[in-house]
């Protein structure tokens, strides 16, 4: 529960002084933060899950890479072969070779990282296969360019320097970006090297100088592309880290969730019996469905002018009762003697804390027996034996649990030091059990049994019990009994039914231990579960305060066991080469299949649902990493404006465009680094806002443009026009130097 009480906690605090829907805000934009998901994941033991999903991410992403190579490889060698004429195919054949060698020599390298044992075991055994792969690619691609211009002095530009770049940072398995970011720099300094004393050392007019505006060209895109695949690892450790503390939350909120409906089954289990509480959600259920579809009917009739339907439990063609016949059963009826008394001499809260502290006792003991206890009023106390589940015992556990009652009572007289005892009656017979009320629900029994047993207890004698000559014969002669009271034969309501009753003797204080009986064995009690159809829920605590306590308490050790089981669920990729090639065909969980239905709502190739109101939906939602994605287009783009303007003269055309580009990307950069600038450096709290009213216009718009889909969209679209604008003004520059010369 610690982020769920983490969450509340902060909402209370900052409540107090600030607005709840700009907090809201602030708590968004701070999961898309990466220090704070990083102290997030720590704190909430999520560090060794995510680590374990990013193996599996990593391991799938290089089984697409392996795919991609060969695919790349074979595309290359045809190619090749239809590029060149028949004279000259077997100058090709040598490119060919190296090509598919190499090819062949990184997949059986690469190979060693699907032995998940192997890893584990030897875990430099990744690292150096990757190392080896990514050089063997290298020297491929180098190769090549080297051997042509020493044999044929022929200048051949490599072919995989950006896709290896890319693939360091996309597809191989590198856990720290602190080490694909050397990797990538490690390559980039080869093809450096290559360019400056072999590609480009003479320029393309066959002067000796070194063609230095194409090795500037050359290291800027190469470090365009690093920055790219740095920014798409960034990008991507946002993204899990967030679904994993939202996949935490969900299972806290699914805990949490259950344990109310526990709690709401333990509080509803300790007024009503589990029989009968599952008959009342059955039928509770029953009428939400009828209310969805009478909505459903009146909204296709159109009939939304009608007056609020009168609630089903007051409509008298829909009521039930819940009434159930039950015999062979034993009643007990207890009271306090001298209550009266003590209602008169005793302060409130001491009187309420001694019949707090006795029905307790009570209750346990009802328990242990398994008496359920019907209700209590004031200070009498009523309860039955033989429901829900039948129970041969029902005599004994009646007669058991009121020689309980007395030896507690008097333990708390003795502990008080008050003039307070017990009267208990029990009877055996038959009785109609059920809940009765509309708007507030009551379980009770009804019956002359009921009756008889309350009258057993009236006039019976305090620090005894009280029984019925029915209840007597199913004791089996295990108690001493003498006559019953002279106040139980004059009774006329005994007398009308011919009840005969007797006092049991309680057991002498050597004897305290005579809180024994033979209860129903677990098989029998078991069997009579499933005959009946009794919700195995209905064993829980019907101590609700204790149940809830404890539930809560075992909420976070249950929140990490399950997030350990989710993990292994979550989805690592639409494609999963690796699974489809090296791994085998099984039987889907229930989760695995409902997750597979999901996934079929989406498109497989660009990834959009297939109903446009979902996809509407995604879309609306806030992009926290927008400000992130305009600088590095920026970035780009400023590379892109200096790589053209290095190696040729631009027009005034070009200029105009580089002028308009900066000053539109620097007054977008503004706006949406507005809001996260004043935060970091000139707010005290990060709830506060700006008082002036300029700045406080410019927060608000910065904070608006990541929330809307409209404004977000022509940002886009504007980024891509300046970038296809300037590209598209160096091939108008190009072609006219072609068309020009001679």
């Amino acid at each position: 529960m610690n982020s769920f009480l983490e969450s509340s906690t902060e909402e209370t605090e900052d409540s107090q002084n600030h607005d709840e829907g700009h907090q809201t805000k602030l708590v968004n934009q701070k999961k898309w933060e990466l220090g704070y998901l990083k102290r997030k994941c720590r704190n909430l033991e999520l560090e060794s899950y995510y680590v374990s999903y990013m193996n599996r991410l990593r391991l799938s992403h290089l089984g697409i890479f392996i795919f991609i190579l060969i695919l790349i490889a074979i595309v290359h060698s045809l190619l090749l072969i239809a590029s060149f004429p028949n004279s000259e195919n077997r100058d090709i054949y040598l490119d060919i070779g190296i090509y598919m060698g190499c090819t062949f020599i990184i997949l059986v390298v690469l190979l060693f990282n699907f032995r998940l044992p192997l890893n584990k075991r030897y875990e430099w055994l990744t690292f150096s296969t990757i190392w080896l792969a990514i050089s063997a690619l290298v020297l491929m691609d180098i190769s090549l360019p080297i051997y042509r211009a020493v044999k044929d002095y022929n200048i051949i530009v490599p072919t995989y320097y950006s896709f290896i770049i890319y693939a360091i940072y996309i597809f191989m398995p590198i856990t720290e970006d602190i080490h694909a970011f050397i990797l990538g720099l490690s390559v980039s300094a080869c093809y450096m090297i290559l360019f400056s004393f072999v590609t480009y050392r003479r320029r393309m007019d066959g002067s000796r100088e070194i063609d230095l505006p194409k090795i500037v060209s050359e290291g800027i895109f190469m470090a365009c592309v690093n920055m790219l695949g740095l920014f798409f690892r960034l990008t991507r450790e946002v993204a899990i880290r967030t679904t994993f503390l939202d996949k935490r939350q969900c299972v806290e909120e699914t805990l949490v969730l259950r344990a109310a409906r526990d709690q709401e089954k333990s509080l509803l289990l300790s007024i009503i019996p589990a029989q009968i509480a599952n008959k009342i959600e059955e039928d509770v259920k029953m009428r939400i469905e009828h209310l969805k579809k009478s909505k459903k009917c009146r909204r296709s009739t159109h009939d939304d002018t009608e007056s609020t339907p009168t609630p089903l439990w007051r409509q008298m063609d829909t009521e039930k009762l819940f009434i159930e016949p039950h015999n062979d059963v034993s009643i007990l009826y207890a009271d306090v003697v001298n209550y009266t008394y003590l209602t008169t001499t005793l302060d409130v809260k001491t009187l309420v804390e001694t019949l707090h502290d006795l029905f307790v006792k009570f209750d346990t003991a009802s328990q242990e027996y398994n008496v359920l206890r019907i209700k209590f009023l004031g200070d009498c106390y009523y309860c039955v034996a033989g429901v829900p589940l039948p129970n041969e015992y029902h005599a004994r556990s009646c007669v058991y649990l009121g020689l309980r009652m007395i030896k507690d009572i008097r333990d708390v007289r003795s502990k008080r030091k008050l003039d307070i005892d017990m009267r208990i009656g029990v009877h055996s017979g038959n009785i109609l059990s059920g809940v009765i009320g509309a708007n507030k629900w009551q379980f009770d029994i009804w019956s002359k049994d009921v009756d008889i047993a309350n009258r057993l207890e009236s006039t019976g004698e305090a620090g005894r019990v009280h029984v019925s000559g029915q209840t007597l014969q199913q004791l089996d002669g295990e108690f001493i009994y003498e006559e019953g009271t002279a106040k139980a034969r004059d009774d006329p309501v005994l007398r009308k039914y011919q009840i005969r009753s007797f006092l049991i003797k309680p057991p002498s204080s050597k004897a305290s231990s005579y809180i024994t009986m033979r209860r129903p064995k677990s098989s029998l009690r078991k069997n009579l579960e499933m005959r009946q159809g009794l919700d195995p829920r209905s064993d829980l605590p019907t101590n609700f305060m204790q149940n809830s306590i404890s539930q809560y308490n075992q909420i976070r050790n249950q929140a990490t066991l399950e997030m350990s089981r989710e993990v292994d669920k979550m989805p690592i990729g639409r494609i999963q080469v690796s699974k489809i090639c090296f791994g085998h065909m099984k039987r889907l969980t229930q989760d695995e299949m409902e997750e597979q239905i999901f996934r079929s709502n989406i498109t497989s190739v660009f990834l959009f649902f297939k109903d446009w109101r979902w996809e509407l939906m995604f879309m609306k939602q806030p992009d926290f990493m927008l400000k992130y994605s305009v600088l590095v287009s920026y970035i780009t783009l400023l590379c892109a404006f200096i790589m053209q303007a290095v190696n040729t003269t631009q027009t005034l055309a070009f200029w105009t465009l580089v002028a308009v580009s900066n000053a539109l990307m620097v007054m977008l950069l503004a706006l949406v680094w507005y809001k996260k600038l004043w935060i970091m450096f000139v707010s005290k709290t990060e709830a506060s806002k700006p008082k002036q009213k300029i700045s406080r216009w410019f927060y608000k718009l910065s904070d608006g443009i990541q929330r809307n889909i409209i404004v977000r969209s022509t940002i886009y679209v504007a980024v891509i026009v300046l970038h296809s604008t300037g590209i598209l003004l160096q091939l108008i520059a190009i072609s006219m130097q072609v068309w020009v010369s001679p």
